[in-house]
């Protein structure tokens, strides 16, 4: 019985993996000037993966951008180590087109 539960403790626990996909907004009057545009979405993004997750991101990508109306939105991927395996091992097991 020992040895059982001995064997329990030294098996490891699969490490969790996070990975998410946040959403935030610059105002479009930033896009008419290159410069302004890319300190926007780079302080946009800073803030996301420091406010919006719990975890420090390893990855931090920029997804997508939409403009709607006056708001231009950032569709933004945050992921720690383990979110990056898991999203490699995912994109591999991708069917091809």
């Amino acid at each position: 019985m020992m040895g059982l539960g001995l064997a329990t403790l030294v098996v490891a626990a699969p490490a969790p993996a996070y990975v998410v996909e946040a959403i935030t907004a610059i105002s479009a009057a930033e896009g008419e000037d290159r410069t302004r545009l890319d300190d926007a979405i780079q302080a946009a993004i800073d803030d996301v993966a420091a406010h919006a997750v719990a975890f420090t991101p390893t990855v931090v990508a920029l997804l997508d951008a939409r403009l709607v109306g006056d708001r231009i939105f950032l569709f933004v991927l945050l992921a720690d180590r383990e979110g990056e395996r898991a999203i490699k091992v995912l994109l591999e097991e991708r069917p091809a087109r």
